[in-house]
Order: C-alpha cells, then structure tokens, then sequence
C-alpha cells in the first residue's frame, strides 16, 4: 500500500518542475517508511534519478540512476530515507 501525504506530492512536483524544468515525469512512487516517500523520475532522454520527501514537504535528493541499482545507490538511498525519517518523526 503506497502512502503519501497531499504535502509529499505537491512538493515532488513542483519541485522537479522549478529546478529542472519540463521533460521530466515522476514515473514511480514508493514509500519505504510512514513519514518519507521516494520519487523516481525520469526525463525525455532516458536519464533517470529519484528524490525523497518527508511527510511535510521536505525534499532530499536527488540520487542518480534508478533502473541501474548498485550497492553505492543503495546505500545512498538507504541513508537518505533513514535520515529524513529521523527528521519527519522527531518531536
């Protein structure tokens, strides 16, 4: 079950529209924990990156390459969502 906030969203997009512009489209969403969600996108020419968002519009990001999953990207994706996570929960 994917679970996001309105915030999440709304943020994943204009974000990726205000810095890099049209040609790019969120082509999938996960939501490895309850407070962060991951945005893979990727652009008119094939090249490829996701960005997280905490709960309440925060973005981190972005991490290169989705499609080509390496221990680096995982680790970098890993590390990304544990320290927003720390961040969206915190009191």
């Amino acid at each position: 079950m994917l679970s996001i906030t309105p915030d999440q969203l709304g943020a994943a997009g204009s974000h990726i529209a205000r810095v890099w512009g049209g040609g790019y489209r969120i082509e999938e969403i996960e939501s490895p924990t309850h407070a962060v969600a991951l945005f893979h996108v990727v652009c008119s020419d094939g090249g490829r990156f996701t960005v997280a968002v905490d709960k309440w519009g925060n973005m981190g990001g972005p991490v290169d390459s989705h499609g080509c999953e390496t221990p680096d990207r995982t680790k970098a994706l890993a590390a990304l969502v544990r320290d927003m996570h720390e961040v969206a929960t915190a009191p």
